[in-house]
């Protein structure tokens, strides 16, 4: 490694690896030595510094996010956020929106995207990160319910990807995958899916893995194929807890207890909500956290978390990633 490389920018560079390799235990190590290395090197000014001390916040908040720890995750990238200019948004620009959309915060989203002049064309990012910017957008549109939007951006993802840089292949297949399972194109989302699946385990980023292999099995139970999907479930849930990404494998947890009561064809109507349970759902859908759920419901956490189960499993979906497209559709039975 370049001698001439600050402490803290090779430990935040060693925790990003570390995120991405599934390692989050290890990753929120180096990100928190990373953050207190930068805060030293701030009373000894040396060229670069500056930029270390945004860089190594903005990591460990992805780590946190990846982890499920929330409040670290806000603080983290909260600060982070307040130091960077447009050239630094656009370099930390994953961790910040893998962040930030854990949180539930899409107007967060769209700011740094703004901020960092890409919120329309991917063009100015490194090429390296191209790919991964493109899947955290499609993310985003799909919360706002804009899958056309969405799949511009899982295009993007499939220009931008270069098959010889690390994991670009994947993600540009779990991008449009998750733009397939939106716009229940379920045999589409199964088959990108799963490449993307594949594609990450060969690369070494079980974290990732997890979360293509979720996605096949929304597809599958969207397709009906109920003994496949918990298989699928089940590998993206160990896959999850390997790793350490503990609201995730919740998340899959939930979907699995789900679908192993289910004995029944689920009834895909406007009538298997409650009324309250329709709110949360489309609350869920807009970005919203549980707790801002909670707070705008004037309701518990808990009870907001016993609403989604419910209307996962009525709605026949593992996660919130899955949740809008049936929303929409039984919206769009009820109108006509």
């Amino acid at each position: 490694m370049d001698d001439e490389t600050r402490p803290a920018e090779r430990s935040t560079g060693a925790a990003r690896n570390q995120v991405l390799r599934g390692r989050l235990g290890r990753a929120t190590e180096l990100a928190a030595q990373a953050v207190a290395l930068a805060q030293q090197s701030q009373a000894q000014p040396q060229a670069g510094a500056g930029e270390d001390l945004p860089a190594a916040l903005a990591v460990q908040a992805w780590a946190a996010a990846w982890r499920g720890d929330s409040q670290l995750a806000d603080q983290a990238s909260a600060r982070a956020m307040q130091q960077l200019d447009a050239a630094w948004s656009r370099r930390l620009l994953v961790e910040l929106l893998g962040a930030r959309l854990h949180l539930g915060d899409i107007d967060g989203c769209l700011r740094l995207a703004a901020a960092a002049g890409v919120d329309g064309d991917p063009a100015r990012m490194a090429p390296v990160l191209r790919p991964w910017v493109c899947e955290s957008m499609v993310n985003v549109e799909l919360v706002r319910s804009r899958p056309a939007r969405a799949a511009l951006w899982a295009e993007h993802a499939a220009e931008a990807a270069v098959p010889k840089m690390w994991g670009h292949t994947a993600v540009m297949h779990l991008a449009n995958g998750q733009v397939a399972l939106a716009r229940n194109d379920l045999q589409v989302a199964q088959l990108r899916a799963g490449r993307a699946a594949e594609a990450f385990t060969e690369a070494g980023m079980p974290g990732y893995a997890a979360r293509s292999h979720a996605v096949v099995g929304a597809a599958l139970i969207g397709m009906g194929e109920r003994d496949a999907a918990l298989r699928e479930l089940g590998v993206a849930r160990r896959l999850a807890e390997s790793c350490g990404a503990r609201a995730l494998a919740a998340e899959l947890v939930d979907s699995q207890l789900s679908l192993s009561v289910r004995r029944t064809p689920t009834v895909r109507s406007m009538d298997t909500l409650t009324v309250r349970e329709h709110e949360v759902a489309e609350l869920a859908v807009r970005g919203l956290t549980n707790r801002q759920i909670a707070e705008k419901l004037v309701v518990s956490v808990k009870t907001v978390e016993g609403h989604l189960s419910r209307v996962f499993t009525k709605l026949g979906v593992p996660c919130r990633t899955a949740l809008a497209a049936p929303l929409r559709k039984m919206d769009a039975e009820l109108v006509g």
